[in-house]
């Protein structure tokens, strides 16, 4: 069954199991992204994916269909992210920090110990690097590579031409192989 009769069938009769598959279908993709964009945090990354989904319970009913349930949900999910952030930063009297998050929410101790292996090492340094990159740039690479959209759908999500996605992600791999801390992960 496809996305939108889920959704539609869901309210229609309000049968859970609709709504829970098609939870089944989008949850990690898009903890996957929030995580990315709320610099690592599983936290608030978790927040902004059960408050998406809480919006889809209320308003769901009123999708029209003019994009498809997936990107409607990712950029439902990229919105609850800014609005983390923001709230985050009023909270704390600042701008959000970049390099707070020390990656899952782990104690440093046990963080230190994870990052023995070399995959770790490498993820956390690829972390480091998307995190000093501009929020558009790096939202263009967590949806292409890390969420593995098509061209298509990222640019639907973003609400971009497919010309100008693609014309966006180039510069953002651009931007990220020229960075300094990206020369010691290059072959």
């Amino acid at each position: 069954m496809s996305d939108l009769e889920l959704l539609r069938r869901y309210f229609a009769g309000g049968d859970r199991r609709d709504f829970a598959e098609l939870a089944a279908r989008y949850e990690a993709p898009l903890l996957g992204l929030a995580h990315g964009l709320l610099s690592g945090r599983s936290d608030l990354a978790q927040d902004a994916v059960q408050d998406a989904w809480m919006r889809v319970v209320r308003s769901g009913k009123h999708f029209e269909g003019k994009s498809s349930v997936k990107t409607w949900l990712y950029r439902i999910v990229i919105n609850r992210c800014a609005d983390l952030r923001a709230r985050h930063a009023r909270s704390v009297g600042t701008e959000w920090s970049r390099d707070a998050a020390t990656g899952d929410g782990i104690p440093p101790r046990e963080a230190a110990a994870a990052a023995a292996s070399e995959a770790s090492d490498c993820r956390a340094g690829l972390r480091r690097v998307m995190e000093t990159l501009p929020e558009g740039t790096r939202l263009i690479l967590l949806l292409c590579y890390h969420d593995g959209l098509g061209h298509d759908e990222a640019a639907e999500v973003l609400g971009l031409p497919v010309g100008t996605l693609k014309s966006r992600l180039g510069r953002a791999l651009e931007e990220l192989r020229s960075r300094p801390e990206m020369q010691e992960y290059r072959s």
